[in-house]
């Protein structure tokens, strides 16, 4: 793929750019641009909200190892002092070699619906506080904010935080059509993985998911696992919304980790089979790699380029990263993922270097 379309036949990299595309192939598979995820509460058997420098180096090791270049961490709710602590420790941590790129920290929380709370643990989520949104900036790369519209002194509170530059993404959130286009018009840019953590659409209430896919000038984040989604769900929102879609895994620890018990902010989590759940059942994030999720869109038909763009093009140009991240282009940088036609993986290059295997 380059420049988001695809280009038959192989290419050229020569220390560390890419030269040449187009040459006469030798072999299957297919080379894509490193992916972009943008939300990703831990990886590797590392939780966001529990990580030191060491373990957030582990996390982002293991990330670029299976095809993430630039990732936003995602610190889901928690006490204001444990939020403070990992954008502190993010702020301070210097690129991690053979890594992904931190592009900005995500607070999921703790301006979110207890009834949509999901894995959010309850007592420590609040009404938009502008205060505490003040002090999680100070701390550290703050990007991103997930807000229930819903909630007393929201749409104020979404007005205020996109004019201090925060992206704000509506999400956890039981708000109705109206009060989610009055978050738009106010600022929010984007949905919080829609459909998960949100009132379901109905014929009469299309609620928070249909504003959104009704709403043309709304980003809209899917988590195209198979899980969290059925297949006809995530292809109907594509139908409707792809060219402002991004993928985006919702990570946890777990993720990349294999069965067994692990942390997610502050619970506990049994994963078996892959699929990671609370004891009451609830969904606690996902373990399914962003590049599984372009290889299950690609098996359930979409075309290689479009499904590849959605984990890389479209997240990074949302984020405005530099025109380099998530997309291959002749003179930039190689940044890349090999993968075969099962798409997986057969090597992982930043900047030319290679990662895996």
């Amino acid at each position: 793929m380059v420049a988001g379309a695809w280009v038959a036949g192989d290419i050229e990299v020569e220390d560390g750019v890419l030269t040449r595309v187009g040459l006469p192939s030798t072999g299957g598979g297919s080379v894509l641009p490193g992916l972009v995820d943008l939300q990703v509460n831990g990886y590797g058997g590392v939780d966001v909200n529990a990580a030191d420098a060491d373990g957030a180096r582990t996390a982002l090791r293991a990330l670029a190892r299976d095809g993430v270049l630039h990732v936003q961490p995602t610190v889901i709710t928690d006490a204001e002092d444990v939020v403070v602590r990992q954008l502190a420790m993010f702020r301070d941590l210097p690129p991690v070699a053979g890594g992904a790129r931190v592009v900005g920290v995500h607070a999921e929380g703790p301006f979110l619906s207890p009834d949509h709370r999901g894995v959010h643990r309850p007592e420590h989520l609040r009404d938009p506080d502008r205060s505490i949104l003040e002090r999680f900036l100070a701390a550290g790369p703050l990007r991103t904010v997930t807000v229930a519209p819903e909630l007393p002194g929201a749409i104020p509170f979404i007005s205020w935080a996109s004019r201090r530059g925060v992206i704000v993404q509506a999400g956890h959130s039981g708000a109705d059509a109206a009060t989610a286009y009055a978050a738009f018009d106010a600022g929010a840019r984007a949905v919080t993985h829609l459909f998960n953590g949100m009132a379901h659409l109905q014929r009469r209430e299309p609620g928070i998911v249909g504003a959104a896919l009704a709403r043309q000038d709304v980003a809209i984040q899917l988590i195209a696992d198979d899980i969290h989604l059925a297949r006809e769900t995530a292809t109907i929102a594509l139908r409707v919304a792809e060219p402002r879609t991004m993928l985006v895994t919702d990570a946890s620890s777990a993720a990349g980790a294999g069965d067994g018990t692990f942390t997610v902010g502050g619970f506990e989590v049994t994963v078996t089979d892959g699929v990671p759940r609370l004891p009451d059942g609830t969904l606690a994030g996902s373990t399914v790699t962003l590049l599984q999720q372009v290889g299950r869109l690609v098996e359930h038909g979409w075309p290689v380029d479009r499904a590849a763009n959605l984990a890389s093009r479209q997240p990074a140009r949302f984020f405005d990263l530099p025109p380099h991240a998530g997309e291959l282009r002749v003179g930039g940088p190689a940044d890349l993922v090999v993968v075969d036609e099962e798409f997986a993986i057969r090597g992982v290059h930043l900047r030319g270097e290679e990662l895996v295997p």
